[in-house]
């Protein structure tokens, strides 16, 4: 199938042929680009190659990386969105984004990259020194517009009826204001801010999220959380959420509003030793025994009373890494001499163990799966922090603090929407880097594209970016 393809570029509007055909070596649809000229008479189909360049050339610009993410946003409607919310100051929204994409650093190196780039044509009028991107930040940090763009976004965007994820993460800081405090990060104290995410679990894409003291523990959060979502319209009935939410008052809260979940139980609920003295002794037993991946587990199901509930408990036995943990355990602990003989024993029963609680029943070979989903979160959060650097924070009060997480979690939506598109062959930092190659001569009025490699063109063919050879200024 052939047909014409028109961009509007600047000024100037531009035709291709654009031609699909069978690639017999990858088995795969591609298509052919042609490149037609300039439109003369669209009704007519008369175009025209301009074959000479204008006389002086202005400067050379690193191109391919932020035209693919302007014609991308705009694919995927996101420009739109954008726009919609901040009005004319969406070119600036744009721009950060953009630069946080393409160059995760700090954020007073953002005007250096921007001269150097092809988004200082993209995005008109853009003033990024230091004391116009603060002053920004603090515009992005008013409530009343981040609730306007989740009114807008959650709807659009959530697509629901497959539960939600929730998950929090420290993010260590020596910022001095009210809401740094001392707070338990992984197995440290540390100086720190909560960052709580909600994700949805279906498409994998961002909907929601909080920051807090770091003093605050999770388990306080869930409830403020669940009723702020159904206030941008997420009514959700499950939730996956990790034991550092797990408490009576969030259990019941959940089978109130009608809310299934499914949770890790943390080992310090007398519920969990019960279950470890009562099941685990006879668990390895070939009834039990369910595949997961290339792993071998026992699973066993049963019903108990979660704070005066039905509820449904997993005890799953990892074979392989008890024995890890069996040999570690026994070496660290065979002269103990301090602890009881019972107490001992339990401490060597539990090892290789994992306890899951469910407000209702599933099949063993599905519950494993299903509590993994919430790794879903623990990725975006790996993306927030080393793809697109939240850390180190760098900002100086709480206002530009909210629009500094908010700006982070805007481009993670775009990160994950670009993430979600390549699939599994290609990462986001890899196209952006080879595609930043790609570079474009700026003169007077027009901009010629120099031409892509074969593995640009690749990439673009692959997300469908129709790549021009001259734009309009």
């Amino acid at each position: 199938m052939t047909f014409i393809r028109y961009k509007t570029f600047g000024k100037q509007e531009y035709a291709y042929q654009i031609k699909s055909y069978w690639d017999t070596k990858t088995q795969k649809p591609k298509q052919k680009t042609v490149y037609l000229g300039v439109v003369i008479d669209k009704p007519k189909k008369i175009f025209e190659k301009r074959l000479s360049l204008p006389k002086q050339e202005k400067l050379i610009l690193d191109f391919g990386d932020s035209y693919f993410i302007k014609e991308f946003f705009e694919k995927v409607k996101f420009s739109k969105l954008i726009e919609e919310i901040f009005g004319d100051k969406k070119d600036f929204f744009l721009s950060l984004i953009n630069y946080r994409l393409c160059y995760p650093s700090a954020m007073r190196f953002s005007k250096t990259w921007f001269e150097g780039n092809y988004a200082k044509i993209c995005y008109h009028n853009v003033n990024l020194t230091s004391q116009r991107i603060s002053d920004f930040l603090k515009f992005l940090g008013d409530e009343n517009l981040q609730r306007k763009f989740f009114k807008q976004y959650i709807p659009d965007y959530a697509e629901s009826n497959e539960g939600i994820i929730i998950d929090a993460t420290s993010l260590p800081n020596q910022i001095h204001m009210p809401i740094t405090q001392w707070g338990l990060s992984g197995e440290e104290i540390d100086k720190q801010i909560r960052f709580l995410l909600v994700v949805d679990k279906k498409n994998s894409m961002p909907l929601f999220f909080r920051y807090f003291s770091g003093n605050i523990v999770d388990v306080s959060t869930l409830k403020n959380t669940i009723n702020e979502l159904q206030k941008f319209g997420i009514k959700e009935n499950y939730v996956y959420m990790d034991a550092g939410f797990f408490s009576e008052d969030n259990i019941l809260e959940l089978y109130e509003q009608k809310i299934n979940f499914l949770t890790r139980l943390p080992s310090l609920r007398t519920t969990y030793k019960e279950l470890i003295n009562s099941e685990v002794k006879n668990i390895k037993r070939y009834e039990n025994a369910v595949q997961y991946g290339k792993r071998a587990l026992f699973i066993k199901q049963k019903k108990i009373n979660l704070f005066g509930k039905d509820a449904f408990a997993y005890i799953v036995l990892d074979p392989e890494r008890k024995g890890r943990e069996t040999k570690n355990f026994l070496l660290q602990n065979i002269k103990n001499t301090e602890n009881s003989t019972e107490e001992l024993e339990y401490n060597m029963l539990k090892r290789g163990i994992m306890i899951l609680v469910s407000s209702f029943n599933l099949k063993n070979e599905d519950i494993v799966p299903a509590y993994y989903v919430r790794q879903t979160a623990e990725k975006l959060f790996g993306f927030s922090k080393d793809d697109l650097n939240l850390l180190p924070l760098r900002i100086h009060n709480e206002e530009t603090l909210r629009g500094f997480l908010f700006m982070q979690f805007v481009t993670l939506i775009a990160f994950v929407h670009i993430k979600n598109k390549l699939g599994k062959e290609h990462n986001v930092e890899e196209i952006l880097l080879k595609l930043r190659n790609l570079k474009c001569k700026v003169y007077e009025n027009e901009i010629i594209i120099c031409e892509p490699n074969k593995q640009q063109k690749e990439i673009l063919e692959k997300l469908d970016i129709l790549m021009p050879k001259k734009l309009g200024i």
